[in-house]
């Protein structure tokens, strides 16, 4: 009688425990989004994140959404730099899905010659200009995810 009437209260509570739960969480429900930027060699599709685009990337298996942008830094689009640019956004596709993010999560897409970040007309903005930016999307109850 005394374990039928705890798990009938326990029955009761739980629903009050797990809306107390989500209230606690600050981002219940509210996308919270990191971007991260990993430049590439030109003419290169080799994905290699730095220590720090590692780091950030580790946490992409649990997002709800990841977002992947492949940019090259060309000043005229052509059909090469097309491919090239799809080609960065799916060498970081690859990285991710070995790492065990769902292929179902990910998006993609490429654009040569054009959202520049630096002045395309330096070298230095060039390099900064070929690139794969990775948005991960988390929300606040991504157990359903």
């Amino acid at each position: 009688m005394r374990s039928t009437k705890s798990l009938a209260i326990g029955l009761i509570l739980l629903p009050v425990a797990l809306a107390a739960h989500a209230q606690s969480n600050e981002y219940a429900g509210i996308p919270v989004s990191t971007t991260v930027y990993v430049p590439f060699a030109n003419g290169s599709a080799r994905f290699t994140p730095n220590i720090e685009g590692i780091a950030l990337l580790a946490s992409a298996p649990t997002a709800a959404l990841v977002t992947i942008r492949g940019r090259t830094s060309t000043a005229k689009p052509t059909t090469k730099d097309e491919a090239l640019a799809l080609a960065r956004a799916i060498s970081a596709r690859a990285y991710l899905i070995e790492r065990g993010v769902s292929p179902l999560k990910i998006t993609l897409n490429y654009v040569s010659a054009a959202d520049f970040v630096a002045d395309n007309s330096t070298v230095a903005g060039r390099e900064l200009n070929q690139r794969v930016e990775i948005d991960i999307i988390h929300l606040g109850n991504e157990e359903e995810y």
